[in-house]
């Protein structure tokens, strides 16, 4: 495939990586806090481990939040290929995140995900369709090997949280 290296074209998809890259990252402080505000507001005060060992509930959202800012890590190398031109390694991690987030119901993540998978497959011209097509016999799972370690998480929290109701 051609390389785009159109800054004009290629500076929204930036900046939304950069957008996702940062909220992904602030999720765990953003769940800390949750989990601070919802103990005090329950009347005691207690350190992290205390708090996030009480209630299951609270360990598997620790556990979600914890996971994004790798999946943040990883949006990093799926930029860096897209820029070289690795469009399939590209779209099919960006596809396997927006899974990622359905099952840990991180649905305003999926949501971005998803929105920057459709940028990234129109300014790129990267048709979906025909990405894991091309990448069948092209070493798969090296290039989805960050993307399977965090579905294999993913279905574990999500099968906690099925279990937990």
């Amino acid at each position: 495939m051609k390389v785009i290296n159109n800054k004009a074209k290629t500076s929204s998809v930036d900046r939304i990586f950069t957008i996702m890259r940062g909220l992904l990252i602030l999720s765990p402080f953003v769940a800390l806090g949750y989990l601070t505000v919802d103990s005090a507001r329950a009347g005691g005060v207690a350190d992290w481990q205390t708090i996030i060992g009480s209630n299951p509930n609270n360990t598997v959202m620790f556990i979600v939040a914890m996971m994004n800012p790798f999946i943040a890590y990883l949006l990093g190398f799926v930029k860096d290929h897209l820029n070289m031109g690795d469009y399939d390694y590209g779209m099919l991690n960006l596809i396997l995140m927006v899974a990622a987030e359905v099952m840990l119901q991180n649905f305003i993540y999926a949501l971005g995900i998803a929105f920057l998978t459709y940028k990234c497959s129109k300014v790129y011209q990267a048709p979906i369709k025909g990405c894991l097509k091309r990448k069948i016999g092209n070493h798969l799972f090296r290039d989805i090997s960050g993307s399977i370690v965090v579905l294999a998480l993913a279905g574990i929290c999500m099968f906690a949280m099925l279990r937990l109701g």
